[in-house]
């Protein structure tokens, strides 16, 4: 769950939420900026369900006593995330094996450096799969692995971008903006000539991108709940988002 707070209410957003926004984003993207078009559908597929790990985990919010707030995916236990998490790969990979494969480098890349256990062997397990499927698609060539790198860089600034419109209320100001994406997105695409790719809300509807990577400005959406913090005091984390109406955030991007 992506959640923040403001001052009456906990702003939630499930996971896959986000994820199907990113591949929204993506199928927007300009097509003089696309390589690999023949497997264009599967990298918008991984995109897209990329998060659908957390569709079980965040059909009910759960509180963090230790914190006095809900659990976002970032404070998340560890042991329960990596389990879901291969469950999840496991999903897509059946559907489309390329798609699995740039979904578990996505979920390996967060673990580099932990040296905590279940981090360590959930690592060595996706290594695993990758040179498997690697080798099961045949991507082992230097052109094939310059694609999979390109492909899982959409993966990553998606995902990125998407989470800049669902962590922050909409028209934050760039100097109030979270740390994460405040000065920039870390992926560096070939059109942008060595630059960040910088988004800054202009108004509550809209956010500037530049350099633009999509074909012409864009309409995206994603459902959003703002649960009340007195409703969670009277009856509950799982009641007061179980019964709060689903709201539309709707931004262009621009």
């Amino acid at each position: 769950m992506i959640i923040y707070e403001r001052d009456h209410d906990w702003v939630m957003i499930p996971q896959h939420h986000h994820g199907l926004l990113s591949g929204e984003i993506a199928q927007h993207w300009n097509s003089a900026y696309i390589k690999g078009t023949d497997r264009w559908n599967e990298v918008i597929f991984a995109i897209a369900q990329h998060d659908c790990a957390w569709i079980a985990l965040d059909e009910t919010p759960l509180w963090n006593d230790g914190t006095k707030k809900p659990y976002s995916f970032i404070e998340f236990p560890l042991l329960p995330k990596l389990t879901f998490y291969k469950k999840g790969i496991d999903k897509i990979e059946k559907q489309s094996p390329y798609a699995g494969l740039l979904c578990s480098l996505h979920y390996h890349s967060f673990l580099v450096g932990s040296k905590k256990l279940a981090a360590i062997e959930f690592s060595k397990q996706e290594k695993a799969r990758q040179y498997r499927l690697m080798e099961q698609l045949n991507l082992f060539e230097a052109h094939k692995e310059d694609l999979l790198n390109f492909h899982f860089l959409m993966v990553q600034f998606c995902d990125d971008l998407s989470l800049y419109l669902c962590m922050q209320d909409p028209g934050t100001p760039k100097k109030d903006e979270i740390p994460w994406f405040k000065n920039g997105f870390r992926e560096i695409f070939p059109f942008t000539d060595g630059q960040k790719i910088i988004a800054e809300w202009l108004d509550s509807k809209q956010v500037s991108i530049r350099p633009f990577p999509l074909a012409s400005p864009a309409v995206v959406s994603i459902k959003v709940k703002e649960v009340k913090k007195t409703n969670i005091c009277q009856c509950g984390i799982a009641k007061a988002y179980r019964d709060t109406e689903w709201k539309e955030r709707t931004v262009t991007l621009k």
